[in-house]
């Protein structure tokens, strides 16, 4: 008996090894023990995280003015904010100095609905803005319009929904989430046209809610992408992203997860979905089945930024409720293992030169990590830091930020 049992232990430790300093595995899949991390709450510090911190104190004219509630991004050589004002503008990673803007919004030829809620491909640098027609509208980084990509396979309608980034130089990607005729399924497009498709089977053929159905929308906040939950006149709930929640980047990779599906998968140039992650939820997981179900604690997660040694995701719990709804960070180093999280209005908390904390909010292919701080919120830590010895010199630099000017981005690595 004790032979059987030994055996039986020594099976399980095979099946969940620890390599490394502590990276779970469970076959070939490396396992994010987010259950665990979640009920052992740990506030998040730089130093967790990165190992450089630089700021970028943005060039204030009237021609690039930026405002409260923009978005940092890094492009090459470039960084480009948009801002809620619907403006998109590019300035030099290094000095901050501005350069140009891109796209504009309109409803003539080849103006765009949005500059929000788009892309950019790092291998052309080119930038998709949203039509009008479920197109997009493609600019060069010189301020051109290239070209309208209109893909000849287009989402359902409303609430159906569809994601979209780059695999290459010349192919896109598309997500198109299930309708009453087509099942969940992923599209490679060249040019308008599509060369791979690969049928998803969780969720075939089940439209989630018809228009007519829903009584009340509102948004949850999930950090690079918000959540749409849409309250049926039933009573019944249902989830639809705001954005980008499936695609992301890992340097060269490209990275897929489909919703209440707990792996995460590399996808290959002909839509082949290798798995190569899996989130361990336990306790908080939400299953397919289970979607229009209020799940308290179910863990939502709604967006992932990936460099070469960690993965900084954000997930939301309790996201049908309208006030007990809570959004964390969550850190996995890919080194030891090691996973933690911490609410995401925390942020992440400056232990390495004692500044504001921080909330990136993109990550280059390069694995640059981006973060914007708004000018007021830094001549305001400079007053309630009046007399501080031993500021670091790169933090010392912004006294010169004034209330008035654009932001500072912060790149981290």
């Amino acid at each position: 008996m004790k032979t059987q049992i030994y055996l039986w232990a020594a099976s399980l430790c095979l099946l969940l090894t620890l390599c490394g300093s502590g990276v779970r595995k469970k076959g070939d899949l490396e396992v994010i023990p987010l259950e665990a991390a979640l009920e052992k709450q740990k506030g998040l510090k730089v130093s967790d995280c990165f190992k450089k911190v630089r700021y970028v104190p943005l060039e204030t004219t009237n021609n690039c003015l930026v405002g409260r509630g923009a978005l940092a991004q890094i492009l090459g050589d470039y960084i480009v904010v948009i801002s809620e004002m619907n403006l998109c503008h590019l300035f030099d990673k290094q000095t901050g100095r501005f350069i140009r803007s891109v796209g504009r919004v309109g409803q003539g030829p080849g103006e765009c609905q949005s500059l929000r809620g788009g892309w950019q491909n790092p291998h052309n640098k080119l930038f998709y803005f949203p039509g009008w027609k479920k197109d997009w509208h493609v600019y060069q980084a010189d301020g051109r319009l290239n070209h309208t990509w209109r893909p000849s396979i287009r989402p359902g309608e409303f609430p159906t929904f569809a994601a979209y980034d780059y695999l290459d130089a010349e192919v896109n990607v598309s997500y198109y989430s299930e309708t009453d005729k087509q099942p969940a399924r992923l599209i490679a497009f060249k040019g308008d046209e599509p060369i791979y498709e690969q049928v998803l089977p969780l969720g075939m053929g089940n439209k989630e809610v018809e228009a007519d159905e829903i009584a009340l929308l509102s948004i949850r906040k999930g950090g690079t992408c918000n959540v749409m939950v849409l309250k049926r006149k039933n009573g019944k709930c249902s989830l639809m992203p705001y954005g980008n929640i499936n695609f992301w980047h890992g340097g060269k990779e490209l990275y897929f997860k489909q919703p209440y599906n707990d792996t995460i998968y590399r996808v290959s140039p002909k839509m082949e979905l290798q798995p190569v992650r899996l989130l361990d939820l336990g306790a908080y997981e939400w299953p397919f089945d289970e979607r229009f179900e209020e799940k308290k604690d179910a863990i939502y997660p709604a967006s992932f930024l990936e460099s070469k040694d960690i993965i900084l995701f954000r997930f939301i719990t309790n996201v049908y409720d309208e006030e007990k709804h809570l959004t964390y960070n969550a850190l996995y180093r890919k080194a030891d293992g090691i996973v933690k999280v911490s609410p995401f209005k925390e942020k992440i908390i400056d232990d390495r030169n004692g500044f504001l904390p921080l909330q990136p909010l993109f990550v280059s292919p390069e694995g640059e990590y981006a973060d914007i701080l708004p000018a007021d919120e830094v001549v305001a830590w400079f007053e309630e830091h009046t007399g501080k010895t031993g500021i670091p010199a790169e933090v010392a630099a912004l006294k010169k930020v004034s209330e008035e000017d654009n932001p500072v981005v912060v790149i981290m690595e």
